[in-house]
């Protein structure tokens, strides 16, 4: 069986099989099993197979196009290096995929010889949920979070311009996905990560329009194109870098130490015990803990908020793949 034809079976096994027919990016129950695994489905005979595909029209500019969106919870403390060693991130322009990075978010190519390794790296899954994406010029959200309780900051510095951080709060987070095709019939799957924050309108709008209120975070787009023999993998990233700190910076008024400088609470307690050495009498009661700096909040980041969370009472990280849908029966 050869590449293109081993591929299409795993991933549409993987993402397609008993799919309904839905009118734009909609979520399906969780699969019963607590694993997820590519199959080769026997009763496909692969030379049939090749022969119809060598007999497909290729497709135009025209030609209807979708996504099959697989959605798999996976243990939040688990590793998937193991996964991410088979998909190809340099796919990913260097400066895009180091500002998804920076931002907690992981993004690649997987290639067909690499489907297999690629499943087998997966851990016990806590759910997943399938979807279809349907071509349209509009974005379709296939990705979202709850309400957002605590700060978000999203880093959309594009070197060598200078430093543009975002602090969000309320609204939610989303992830909007458009397939479409060019003028030759290529397929490409556009991404970009949205904070959803409606809006009064002052004016009439459409509801396509009010779909995109709050920030689309255009600086983070990244258009891929997809073919029967490639999927596009979207993750946590890890280790997680820390973007341009917002922390409200402390002066020596308020803290008795400059920025970079604070104390630990840990370091704030060390000097209280070796105080309390040297004084005996030194009063340690609740008052003077009160007294200890209060340390500045760190805030989440943006892969943290859209790409990890809890299920079934587990903290989860979710992993994506997106492959190419061209059997509309």
């Amino acid at each position: 069986m050869n590449q293109t034809n081993r591929f299409w079976l795993t991933i549409h096994v993987l993402l397609a099989l008993c799919l309904s027919v839905c009118l734009s990016a909609c979520e399906m129950p969780p699969a019963g099993s607590t694993q997820a695994k590519l199959e080769i489905d026997p009763t496909v005979n692969p030379d049939t197979e090749g022969i119809a595909g060598a007999d497909a029209v290729k497709p135009t500019a025209d030609s209807p196009v979708g996504a099959l969106i697989h959605r798999i919870d996976l243990p939040l403390e688990v590793s998937l290096e193991p996964c991410w060693a088979t998909v190809n991130e340099s796919a990913v322009p260097m400066l895009k995929r180091g500002m998804w990075q920076i931002n907690g978010l992981r993004i690649g190519v997987l290639d067909a010889e690499n489907a297999t390794l690629f499943a087998q790296g997966l851990p016990s899954i806590h759910g997943e949920s399938r979807a279809k994406l349907l071509g349209s010029p509009h974005p379709s959200s296939v990705r979202s979070t709850p309400r957002l309780i605590q700060p978000v900051v999203v880093d959309l510095t594009d070197p060598p311009k200078s430093p543009k951080v975002l602090r969000l709060k309320g609204g939610k987070l989303q992830l909007l996905a458009k397939i479409t095709r060019d003028e030759t019939g290529q397929a490409y799957l556009e991404l970009t990560p949205h904070h959803y924050k409606p809006k009064a309108d002052l004016v009439p709008r459409s509801p396509l329009e009010k779909q995109l209120d709050g920030h689309v975070f255009t600086e983070l787009t990244t258009k891929l194109a997809l073919t029967r023999n490639t999927a596009v993998v979207v993750g946590l990233y890890r280790p997680w870098l820390e973007p341009v700190d917002l922390r409200v910076p402390q002066g020596p008024s308020e803290t008795g130490a400059t920025e970079g400088s604070a104390k630990t609470p840990e370091d704030g307690r060390d000097t209280l015990e070796a105080e309390q050495a040297a004084d005996p009498d030194q009063d340690t009661t609740q008052d003077a803990k009160d007294a200890e700096p209060e340390q500045p909040e760190i805030p989440n980041h943006l892969g943290k908020a859209l790409m990890a969370g809890q299920r079934a009472g587990h903290d989860t990280q979710v992993i994506m793949v997106i492959s190419l849908m061209d059997d509309w029966d």
